[in-house]
């Protein structure tokens, strides 16, 4: 009985001692503190009220994917979208999808040495990925292009013998859309199955593609880094949503004399400028908080590499940046191609100057000019069908240059068949010509 006793006075000490020291140091906690973010981006486009219609394309290869991936469209759009209506018949707009690839393979099991209770034990581990890949736009009723792009979405996660995600720098693209719509926590626990990985994928796939069309609100759940004195204070004031007054107590606080205890404080930091980025007024101020959010997050990670949840707010960050770098893109005027004016003159040698005074004619230079100022295929064959007057550079060298330049292969065939046609007659009128004049 008295052994007992001591023992179990001794293992009190021992837990008391771990206890004070856990709450002496900076970390997440066992009992984590939790905050949730309005990730809200502006939509990159500006979308005609109304109706929209959304096509994905089945394919065999790709199954079920299409017909969930159009579903989810829908349903994201109209969320964000209030004002807007889904319809199938002369809609406003079409939103269409192409998916270009969707890789799951199977998991891949693995088997190595890691640190146990007592030392190096062999453990099992299991690793999950798959990618999504869709190419998608968005065109008016009247056939004008909105948009054109493409997103990829990444899953690749580790985990053990328990189901613990080991993974660090092995994340995808995930925003967290899919633990918001399951309700979920930011952990991950258990491999996923192959249909929740596919869920996965197809959600984060939506998310990023309603971010270009429709203005986004997504709520994200973050975890807070935990610490008495300053760091608790903090801490309170952004679980309030008072973030402003949060970054100001987490700036002044003293830094911590070790790299890897101050990261969990400059991580704080990078929470409480991230808030305000999606709190902010205009996309100036918005940026400038995402990069010093960026800048604190990459500091947390520099000095402690180890801390898994540093990784995702770093990957999170970056995303948002992208997408307000792109609206910036978006908002500079497009290079609009010179008129095409119908005029008959003689073929010009490929590549030869205009001679002066002469019409304009569509050159392979326009042809590159209007691919590159996102026109689709359909829109640069007809302009190119269209045109009156041409001066294409086919030779092996000028179709390595379209080729290099992105112009695609039917548009290039296009251009040879234009090419190939002869000149339109001349009109019934008879040209002005200057008379001679009549020696005398």
């Amino acid at each position: 009985m008295y052994r007992s006793s001591k023992l179990i006075t001794s293992i009190g000490l021992v837990l008391g001692l771990l206890a004070s020291t856990s709450a002496g140091a900076q970390s997440f906690g066992a009992q984590k503190e939790k905050v949730t973010l309005h990730r809200k981006l502006p939509a990159l486009i500006h979308l005609p009220p109304g109706s929209i219609k959304v096509v994905v394309p089945g394919q065999e290869d790709t199954g079920d994917v299409s017909y969930n991936l159009q579903a989810l469209l829908e349903t994201e759009l109209l969320k964000d979208e209030p004002g807007l209506r889904v319809e199938q018949n002369n809609p406003d707009t079409t939103l269409t999808c192409t998916i270009t690839g969707f890789y799951h393979p199977e998991p891949d099991v693995s088997s190595r040495q890691s640190v146990g209770v007592g030392g190096l034990v062999g453990q099992q581990f299991t690793r999950i990925s798959g990618k999504l890949d869709v190419s998608f736009q968005v065109k008016t009723s009247t056939g004008a292009m909105l948009i054109s792009d493409n997103v990829e979405s990444k899953y690749d996660q580790e985990f053990d013998a328990m189901g613990n995600s080991t993974s660090q720098g092995m994340k995808g693209s995930f925003t967290g859309t899919f633990k918001r719509l399951k309700g979920g926590s930011s952990e991950e626990m258990n491999p996923p199955t192959e249909a929740e990985l596919r869920s996965k994928l197809l959600l984060d796939t939506t998310q990023q593609i309603a971010e270009h069309i429709v203005n986004t609100d997504e709520a994200i759940d973050v975890f807070l880094a935990r610490q008495k004195g300053a760091m608790e204070d903090g801490d309170k004031a952004a679980v309030g949503g008072l973030w402003q007054r949060a970054l100001e107590t987490y700036e002044t606080a003293s830094p911590y004399s070790k790299p890897e205890e101050d990261a969990y404080r400059l991580y704080d930091i990078g929470v409480a400028y991230e808030a305000l980025a999606y709190q902010a007024d205009d996309d100036k101020a918005a940026m400038k908080y995402l990069d010093q959010a960026a800048i604190n997050y990459g500091k947390a990670i520099d000095a402690k590499p180890s801390e898994k949840y540093f990784v995702a707010p770093q990957k999170r960050i970056e995303t948002a940046i992208s997408h307000y770098k792109e609206l910036e893109e978006e908002k500079k005027p497009k290079p609009v191609p010179p008129p095409l004016v119908a005029v008959n003159v003689p073929p010009a040698k490929p590549g030869a100057p205009a001679k002066p005074g002469a019409a304009k004619a569509l050159t392979n230079t326009q042809v590159i000019a209007m691919v590159k100022a996102g026109m689709d295929d359909d829109t640069v064959i007809q302009a190119v069908r269209a045109a009156k007057a041409i001066n294409f550079d086919l030779t092996a060298a000028g179709q390595q240059q379209l080729s290099s330049s992105g112009v695609s292969a039917p548009v290039v065939a296009a251009m040879r068949t234009r090419a190939a046609r002869k000149p339109a007659a001349p009109a019934a009128t008879k040209p002005a010509t200057a008379k001679p004049v009549a020696s005398k």
